[in-house]
């Protein structure tokens, strides 16, 4: 049985108080879940998308930014961030 864990982080707009936040493949998709981005549709906002599997958010650093999940292919998504770029990253 997995046990929980503490972890601090900054809370997402949206999030409200004694609001559950899950990490997992699975996870619903909710203000402050994390998930793969192949399992979230393209056209999502995802705050803090990072480059490379398990490495966290590294892309959008900035105070209320978000990136756009703009298409999915096999392996990579398309991500346009705040500032008008699109990356190709990885959808793990």
């Amino acid at each position: 049985m997995p046990t929980a864990r503490s972890v601090t982080s900054f809370k997402p707009e949206g999030l409200k108080v004694g609001q559950k936040v899950v990490e997992r493949p699975d996870a619903d998709i909710l203000v402050g879940n994390a998930l793969p981005l192949r399992n979230i549709p393209s056209g999502h906002a995802d705050p803090q998308p990072g480059m490379k599997p398990g490495k966290g958010g590294q892309m959008v650093r900035s105070a209320g930014g978000s990136a756009q999940l703009r298409c999915q292919r096999e392996e990579y998504a398309l991500v346009k961030l705040p500032s008008g770029e699109t990356r190709k990253v990885s959808q793990d």
